[in-house]
């Protein structure tokens, strides 16, 4: 029986089916020792695969019950998956088999393709054209397969204990070998998997496909991600923001990838990992660059989350306790005094009574489990508490078993009052792999860490809610005079390069920003007619296509008090760039300094296309040292009102600009809008490539935008 073709597929029903096969071909079997095809056989069937399992190789043989076949035309049932492990040179050719027999889902788990040499990379280019041809999608090639801990479908080629504990983790890694850690690290923290997937090069199907489809599994609770590379971060982010379940990514390979523009601040200031960061944060993603805060952070949302920073901290070591008290005032937590009448009631059961009980409190006088267990229960329930930490120090010897039974006990207590006991155990090795194996609640190894994932698992409830809230938001877009900047952006268009300086100002303008008044001086003759409507202190800026920061070359003259000064500024601009053929000088834009307001700041806004993430949009300190600071905050475009002041809120000493010591506040409003209308700018005219609005005075009289620069992508300007 041949499969017949099913047509194109949306793609949660490619995912699902991929995930959910009813039969699976292994392409690449043999009974030789080495062979690693037979070992994804011997992995379906050591986890119980519920499916039909069929192996093709070139030698006849039997393997674990199961016939090779020379062929899939030997094999008549259907089949729904096909997993192929062969030289990467053959598998085109294996693939066109698979897609004429109307298999809709392969994985392909040979290496030698892209990552390899050029050679490799046309052989990917065959790949694609054949999965197209036959409406195919597949994972990889290069990865180590796909695994349903439902179904018991199991890929890899990596011989396999079926010992994993099954939960509601699911994982999709680009690195096989990282995505295996990863399960093997979870297990070891009482943590079970659902589903996991290794993409490998992901030519056909990539993290946001499986993403989009694990958000939408019932069985999923959480997903985790392992990237070296983003194939489409707008459309990552879109899908993350859709979903209620915790999304966590360790993206590595944090080198700049970006293309090599040095003409813009902002492109220097929003390197390729600082947008990586901003937009994961924006779409409500958690980003660790270690391991160990990402095991830990998953293993606190298994626990309720803290309404507020109010924390109550029980240990047995007074040690602890000083180290706990220590991590929570590192992340801000409070630690709120007990009632009178429950220190009153834990006294009664001290044996000297030489601790002083506080908050956190330290019952290394106490012995009785029992007595522990009440009071950790009654400390839950106290309405100032929202959360607590409990610090279980002890020797297995002679406490094992109590211990034990303790620990078993507080674990109930989240799930009866909706508040985290997040437990930190401190023990012999050998005890605390045993409490790994018997549990299945988290248990931290020491405060710190505890008190960490709590803070993080309370700053990501806070990122979703501001989300949710950015949903409901109306859109703010202003309404710029579009056929003005159309006009100025087409007149550089078809001139084949970018706005000048005074073009860029007067887009700018258009959109609604406020600019010092100026003029473009060519002639010296004419400079006192020209400039007639100014007045002064000037400034004079050379206009040339190829000098970009300006001051950088001497470009600029600033504080001109009279005519005189400007003529003088003026013939040294023209003299020293006009003679150059190669700056190609359209003139002088002679500006009026713009006033010095009691409490004005220098900023930036900016924004560039992210070749991942789209239009992203910037601000932060301003001035000539820019680049020196470098403490922007950046936001993906469009942005909502809230997202904006997120942004303003960040900023190195934002607390200035809420006035201090008798400096006024900056007018918020002039500032919030300038960043709205420069997203607008970004979102609606793709052509522009960069921005830099540098620097943006602001004070309490507003916001007027001193310098502007406008590049245009490598399809608009040469």
């Amino acid at each position: 029986m041949v499969n017949h073709p099913v047509g194109t597929e949306k793609g949660e029903e490619v995912m699902r089916l991929l995930f959910n096969p009813s039969s699976v071909v292994v392409i690449g079997v043999s009974t030789r020792w080495n062979n690693l095809g037979k070992e994804i056989a011997r992995n379906l069937l050591e986890f119980n695969y519920n499916g039909v399992i069929h192996l093709v190789g070139l030698e006849s043989g039997v393997i674990f019950g199961h016939k090779i076949h020379h062929s899939l035309d030997e094999i008549d049932d259907p089949i729904d998956l096909a997993v192929i492990l062969t030289p990467s040179k053959t598998v085109p050719s294996v693939l066109e088999q698979v897609g004429k027999r109307g298999i809709k889902r392969a994985v392909i788990e040979s290496g030698g393709f892209g990552e390899f040499d050029n050679r490799g990379t046309q052989l990917e280019d065959e790949l694609r054209t054949i999965a197209k041809k036959y409406d195919m999608r597949f994972i990889g090639p290069n990865c180590v397969g796909i695994m349903n801990s439902a179904n018991g479908l199991t890929t890899p080629f990596m011989p396999m204990k079926n010992v994993f504990r099954r939960g509601g983790i699911s994982i999709i890694a680009q690195s096989g070998g990282v995505g295996l850690s990863l399960l093997n690290m979870f297990d070891g923290e009482q943590l079970g998997w659902s589903k996991w997937a290794s993409i490998g090069n992901k030519l056909s199907i990539d993290e946001n496909d499986v993403l989009e489809y694990f958000i939408e599994d019932p069985e999923t609770t959480v997903v985790c991600l392992y990237l070296e590379s983003i194939v489409d971060g707008r459309r990552l982010t879109e899908i993350a923001k859709r979903s209620t379940k915790p999304i966590v990514v360790h993206k590595a390979n944090i080198g700049s990838l970006s293309r090599v523009i040095a003409q813009s601040h902002t492109a220097a200031l929003a390197n390729d990992d600082r947008v990586v960061d901003a937009a994961l944060r924006q779409a409500g993603m958690v980003r660790f660059s270690d391991m160990q805060g990402y095991v830990d952070f998953v293993k606190v949302l298994q626990l309720p989350r803290m309404k507020e920073k109010n924390l109550a901290i029980v240990s047995r070591s007074g040690g602890h306790a000083v180290m706990a008290a220590d991590a929570a005032l590192t992340y801000g937590f409070n630690l709120p005094p007990f009632r009178p009448e429950f220190l009153d009631g834990i006294r009664k059961h001290l044996r000297a009574d030489v601790i002083r009980l506080t908050n956190p409190l330290d019952l290394g006088d106490l012995f009785d489990f029992d007595v522990y267990m009440r009071l950790l229960e009654d400390t839950v329930q106290q309405e100032t508490v929202d959360g607590v930490l409990f610090l279980q120090t002890y020797a297995s010897g002679t406490e094992g078993e109590n211990s034990r039974g303790l620990l078993k006990a507080v674990a109930k207590l989240p799930e009866k009052y909706g508040k985290p006991v997040a437990i930190c155990v401190s023990t012999e090795q050998t005890e605390m792999s045993r409490i790994q194996k018997e549990f299945d609640f988290p248990i931290f190894r020491s405060p710190e860490q505890a008190v960490e994932a709590l803070d993080e698992a309370m700053r990501y409830e806070r990122r979703r809610a501001s989300i949710a809230r950015s949903h409901e938001e109306p859109e703010l877009m202003p309404a710029p005079d579009d056929r003005s900047v159309q006009q100025l952006l087409g007149q550089s268009r078809e001139l084949g390069r970018s706005p000048l300086l005074h073009e860029a100002l007067a887009i700018i303008q258009s959109i609604g920003i406020n600019v010092p008044p100026y003029t473009i001086v060519r002639d010296l003759d004419r400079l006192d007619s020209d400039t007639d409507a100014l007045t002064g202190p000037y400034a004079a800026k050379i206009v040339a296509r190829e000098v970009s920061h300006k001051s950088d070359s001497g470009g600029v003259l600033l504080n001109l008090h009279d005519k005189r000064a400007l003529r003088d500024a003026c013939a040294h601009l023209m003299k020293e760039f006009g003679d150059a053929d190669n700056f190609g000088t359209y003139g002088v834009l002679v500006q009026q300094m713009a006033p010095r307001v009691q409490g004005s700041y220098e900023l930036i806004i900016g924004g560039k296309r992210d070749p991942q993430f789209g239009p992203v949009v910037l601000v932060g300190p301003g001035g000539i040292l820019v680049e020196v600071f470098a403490k922007s905050s950046i936001r993906m475009a469009p942005l909502s009102m809230e997202e904006i002041d997120e942004m303003i809120e960040e900023l190195p000493g934002s607390e200035i600009l809420k006035g201090v010591r008798g400096r006024p506040a900056i007018d918020r409003e002039a500032l919030r809008q300038a960043i709205l209308r420069l997203a607008y700018l970004m979102v609606y005219f793709p052509e522009i490539d960069q921005i830099d609005v540098n620097p943006i005075l602001v004070s309490s009289k507003g916001a007027l935008a001193v310098d502007a620069r406008i590049v245009l992508g490598a399809d608009y300007a040469t």
